[in-house]
């Protein structure tokens, strides 16, 4: 069974980077991993041949708790967002929101090792936090 994690987001709006920021973890341990805009045809381009999916953005709630990320499973497809604040011009992420990269990183890595059972075993990642 084949996986890949899917970055959406503009590295140049500050939080809007956190899915391609997100989806780099994974691609350090060997996991598929693509970087995308969101344009609908790249998207369906970039899961192509993958079994499970794992698709990461940015988004904005109200009322606003900046790093906290929600996540939901569909069949084959695993939707994560990171609650962002800050999606002016710059590279960087804003303190709240790189702190959840991390976690989700590992996140779904153990989610993956438990989908898809080709993929190695990345011992000492914990399991999904109640954000």
């Amino acid at each position: 069974m084949t996986a890949v994690v899917i970055g959406v987001g503009n590295e140049f709006r500050r939080d809007d980077g956190v899915g391609p920021a997100v989806a780099r973890a994974p691609a350090a341990s060997g996991v598929r991993a693509e970087i995308s805009d969101g344009d609908p045809v790249r998207l369906m381009e970039a899961w192509e041949g993958a079994e499970v999916v794992v698709i990461v953005d940015a988004v904005r709630c109200t009322p606003a708790l900046p790093g906290r990320w929600h996540r939901t499973t569909l069949p084959h497809t695993v939707p994560a967002a990171v609650e962002v604040t800050d999606v002016d011009f710059g590279t960087s992420l804003s303190p709240a929101v790189a702190a959840a990269v991390a976690p989700l990183a590992a996140a779904i890595l153990t989610e993956l090792t438990t989908k898809v059972p080709d993929l190695p075993n990345f011992a000492a990642t914990p399991s999904f936090p109640v954000p």
